[in-house]
């Protein structure tokens, strides 16, 4: 999401979410059925590089954060945007 369209989100207290495509399907939340989201990332920490403060070198997955109840769902592969998808 670009910063413009974050600030209006700010000043407008509405949620600009973006419809998502992954693996060629299109993304529709599981528990209201909304199609629009906030893309973000989450860190996987694993015990062993915790252990070795090397937390950076662990994976990190998409999440996608639905704009109408709030569902978090997780992604291992990145989310495209409808429209990355259909400039494919």
């Amino acid at each position: 999401m670009g910063v413009l369209k974050s600030f209006r989100a700010g000043l407008t207290g509405k949620s600009p979410g973006e419809t998502f495509v992954v693996v060629g399907k299109p993304v529709t939340c599981r528990h209201c059925s909304h199609n629009e989201f906030i893309e973000g990332r989450a860190q996987l920490n694993t015990a062993g590089l915790t252990f070795f403060k090397l937390d950076w070198a662990n994976a990190s997955a998409a999440t996608l954060t639905c704009t109408n109840c709030g569902l978090i769902d997780w992604f291992m592969c990145d989310p495209e945007t409808t429209e990355e998808a259909a400039r494919k």
